[in-house]
């Protein structure tokens, strides 16, 4: 499959590349608008000048089944994030920096080997912070060949005006929903409009590319697919989410209902987050779903006890389980 914006001319995507790049100059690229000049000295939140730093550029196959194929996405994990969830999988490049600070160019390279390598996708993981750098890296890109479909693989935390720039470019969006109420959302990822910020952003998504649609043999085109995260003690607000799915979207909007979190990070230090979520908890979950009409859902074995959690010190293997399509954990209900 061929990425959407080869569809628009090669000025169009150099224009659009250039509109974000103006975002930096009092940076309004993400939802915190910092204000600050990310091409001279000035740091936001998510500590990062205009500069592209990569944590890893790997083929990976722990996403869902549409997306992993037979030979997975090339996801390029971008060092930082506009979050600070206390329980982050990622927090050693979201939080404590693990990454080195690459050119344009070299980033356009690594997509083009990941394609060599036969992925399915080049996925952009943890991008809405650094949207310009990684438009001008995909203007390079394309000048030298890349033709793989974009996954845009974001929190959610999104800004609406910056996703614009991005229509008619990404083939796939893949936002987590991860809060129904902001208290939560203040207290555990230190965010203080999480649930309108992130809802207005999907909504935006929606408009552009409908949702998610597949090839004959299972593989995505384009769409949207929603991710949910279960929390213990239903700090997720599941069922608020769900019903936002269902009844703003559509209920033919898949969502990947997950139930693989685990207490890393500095989660222990909240005593409802220092377990896992039970079996009754996230069969609850799948049963809202159900109830609200969802017609696409992928689920895990909230039972499975191998997770795959990264180590981005290894940087060419961060993720220790990963292995070809058909040994997912994730499957479609």
């Amino acid at each position: 499959m061929r990425g959407r914006y080869l569809n628009l001319s090669e000025m169009e995507l150099a224009r659009r590349a250039e509109a974000a790049w103006e975002l930096y100059r009092e940076c309004r690229v993400c939802p915190h608008t910092c204000g600050v000049d990310r091409l001279g000295e000035g740091r936001g939140i998510c500590r990062q000048g205009a500069e592209l730093a990569v944590s890893a550029a790997v083929a990976h196959f722990g996403e869902e089944p549409p997306l992993v194929g037979s030979r997975g996405v090339g996801n390029v994990f971008v060092t930082s994030c506009n979050l600070r969830c206390d329980y982050c999988q990622n927090f050693q490049i979201s939080q404590e920096g693990l990454g080195e600070a690459v050119s344009f160019e070299s980033a356009a390279r690594a997509m083009l080997e990941l394609e060599r390598q036969g992925v399915h996708f080049i996925g952009w993981v943890s991008p809405s912070h650094v949207v310009p750098g990684l438009l001008r890296s995909l203007v390079l890109a394309r000048r030298m060949g890349l033709t793989r479909p974009i996954v845009y693989n974001s929190n959610g935390y999104d800004q609406v005006s910056t996703l614009r720039l991005l229509d008619g470019i990404v083939d796939v969006y893949l936002p987590d929903l991860k809060y129904a109420d902001a208290a939560v959302a203040r207290r555990l990822s230190h965010i203080d409009d999480y649930p309108d910020r992130s809802r207005s952003a999907v909504l935006e998504m929606f408009r552009q590319v409908g949702p998610l649609t597949v090839d004959s043999g299972g593989l995505a085109r384009s769409g949207l697919l929603v991710r949910h995260l279960v929390l213990p003690e239903g700090l997720a607000g599941t069922w608020e989410t769900l019903c936002f799915v269902a009844l703003e979207l559509s209920p033919t909007v898949p969502v990947s209902l997950m139930s693989q979190y685990r207490p890393v990070h500095k989660a222990g230090r909240t005593p409802e987050l220092n377990r896992a979520v039970t079996v009754s908890e996230y069969e609850e979950a799948v049963r809202m779903a159900r109830e609200l009409g969802l017609e696409e859902l992928y689920v895990q074995d909230p039972e499975q006890t191998l997770h795959n959690l990264p180590d981005f010190s290894r940087r060419e293997s961060p993720f220790p389980l990963d292995r070809p399509a058909g040994q997912e954990t994730a499957g479609r209900l």
